[in-house]
This record gives structure tokens, sequence and C-alpha cells, in this order.
């Protein structure tokens, strides 16, 4: 990890915001599949520990870089996996749910193979500070303070372990928000999602149409040929 000052905020882009938060969810991914397959006892220290990691978690790779597109007037759309995790912590925050609660509902419901969830393809084998491969309950791990360099270091080695396709397209960023007026900030994002969906549905109607044709054209191909064995069929018939 480099510690020299490459970025400042001017640097910063929404792309860089949306592949840190794609980093994040890999990461929530990862512990959720590791400590779901641990058999260590789930004591309540267990599970207090685990809390106050997870909430390193989301102070490290998911608030600064929300906050920052607030910045940038920005509204960004996130994994459906990272939006669940983010609803039960902010409940956590406002005490609405307990620790335990919340360690409940983080194992219950932000499950990765759920098929409205699926971030199990985002998993690699490498990150950096995995506080999860060990025991994060009794080893008392010193959880360090990231800046932008550390965690754009890690969010670049997190890519390049990924194998070519394996990351979903993010949801598109939104431009164009005026400060002050969020019911016209809310229309501008549901339209540029409303776009980004018509897009995507559009390349794949073309490549079905592609493809429809593509069978048509192999079905013409076997037009002859089974005419062809039809009339020698009928005529070995014939006595």
């Amino acid at each position: 990890m480099s510690n020299s000052s490459k970025y400042d905020l001017t640097d910063f882009t929404i792309l860089d915001a949306i592949n840190i938060l794609e980093y994040a969810t890999s990461r929530f991914a990862a512990i959720w599949i590791a400590c779901d397959r641990s058999h260590v006892p789930r004591s309540p220290a267990y599970k207090a520990s685990f809390v106050q990691h997870l909430q390193w978690e989301v102070y490290s790779f998911v608030f600064p870089y929300i906050n920052i597109c607030m910045v940038f007037n920005t509204h960004l759309t996130m994994t459906d996996l990272l939006h669940s995790i983010l609803s039960r912590f902010s409940r956590l925050q406002t005490r609405n749910i307990t620790s335990e609660q919340f360690y409940a509902e983080f194992f219950m419901h932000c499950f990765p193979h759920d098929p409205e969830l699926r971030s199990t393809h985002r998993v690699v084998l490498k990150y950096a500070h995995d506080w999860w491969k060990d025991r994060f309950d009794t080893l008392g791990f010193a959880l360090p303070s990231l800046d932008v360099n550390e965690v754009l270091d890690m969010m670049a080695d997190h890519f390049e372990q990924l194998p070519m396709g394996a990351m979903l397209l993010p949801g598109p960023a939104v431009a164009g928000q005026v400060e002050g007026d969020p019911l016209l900030n809310q229309i501008l994002a549901v339209k540029a999602c409303v776009q980004h969906l018509g897009d995507s549905l559009e390349r794949m109607l073309q490549e079905k149409t592609m493809m429809a044709v593509a069978a048509a054209s192999s079905m013409s191909k076997l037009e002859g040929p089974m005419d062809q064995l039809e009339e020698a069929l009928l005529t070995s018939r014939q006595p």
C-alpha cells in the first residue's frame, strides 16, 4: 500500500466511488461466506466483536465514498447486497435494533447466494486486512484508519484478481442534480436508471434477435436434406 498522497478530492471520480462500493460488496460477501463456514462458537463476545469489525468495514469502505458523492451532488446506485446491509446498519446506528439483532439479520437476510442479492461472483482469494479469516474475537486485531490512496490500491488489486466478465456492470451515475431539490434529484436518478435498464434490454433483445435469425437460417438449411430423406424413405417403401 502506498502512503504517499497521490489523490485528493479533485482527482477522485464517480467511477472511483462505484468501484470502491463494488469492492466493499465483495468484502461483505467474503465475510459472510467465511464466517458462515466457521465452527467458532457464536458467543455474545464473538457476536459483539463481529459487529465492531463490520462497523469498521462500513466506515472504511462505504460511508466516506457515499459522502464524497453527496459532495459531488451525485446519486449512486449500489448492489442489492450492499443496500441490504446498509439498511440494517442504519437501523443499528439509530438504535432501532441491537447489535445482536443486527448480527442475526446480517446472516439471515444478507445471504450472498440469494438469487436477488447474488454476489459470490465478486469474491477473490486475497484481501488486505482480512480479519474474518482468523479468530478476530480473541486476537484483538488493530484495525487501521485507511486513507483514500490505500483504499484505491486495495480496490485495484481486487479487480486484478477478478476473471474477465466476473463483475456485474454497475448502475448509472446520476449527474446534473440540484442542491436543495430532493424531488428533482430523485426524478433524475429514476430517469437515469430507467435509461440504463432500457439500454440493457435493447442490447438483450438485439442479441436474442441475432440468435433467432441464426437459428432460422440453420433450420432453412436443413429443409433440403430433410426433403431428400423423406423422398428416399417413400421411394424405398414402394413395391
